[in-house]
């Protein structure tokens, strides 16, 4: 098995934020020039999460209503105090949320197109911005 891999960059406006990271997926793919295999998408960062989802503004609304009301920001977690001593933003929650969201993404790559279903994109979620975080992929063939 060989492995080609790739980093693009997400920066994120909002504390909460999901991104359509799609294109810049298949663009470090179609750069590999690998047209079957395995496609893993991760992010370094744990108060960030990928996970595939379809990439609506209503539903992206819902999911991010829902993330707060899951995990409040704010809402005296134990890991926020150094946090908040320290002048920084308090970041338990995004912790919390990132847990429950899936992540990596590893999806096939069939005739060099992703194997997503219909209304299926790559996504990004930003739980702790507005920040630049790095998204990582890595082709196996």
């Amino acid at each position: 098995m060989q492995f080609e891999q790739g980093t693009f960059e997400v920066s994120s406006t909002d504390r909460f934020e999901i991104l359509n990271v799609t294109p810049e997926v298949e663009a470090i793919i179609e750069e590999t020039g690998v047209t079957d295999g395995l496609v893993n998408v991760s992010t370094p960062h744990t108060s960030a999460a990928l996970s595939t989802n379809e990439f609506e503004e209503k539903l992206l609304d819902d999911m991010i209503d829902k993330f707060k009301q899951l995990a409040p920001p704010n809402d005296g977690y134990y890991h926020d105090i150094d946090h908040i001593h320290a002048g920084e933003q308090p970041n338990a929650h995004a912790h919390l949320i990132s847990a429950m969201v899936k992540r990596p993404v590893l999806p096939m790559l069939q005739n060099g197109e992703l194997n997503l279903g219909t209304w299926e994109e790559v996504m990004f979620y930003e739980l702790c911005g507005p920040r630049d975080r790095a998204v990582d992929v890595v082709v196996m063939h």
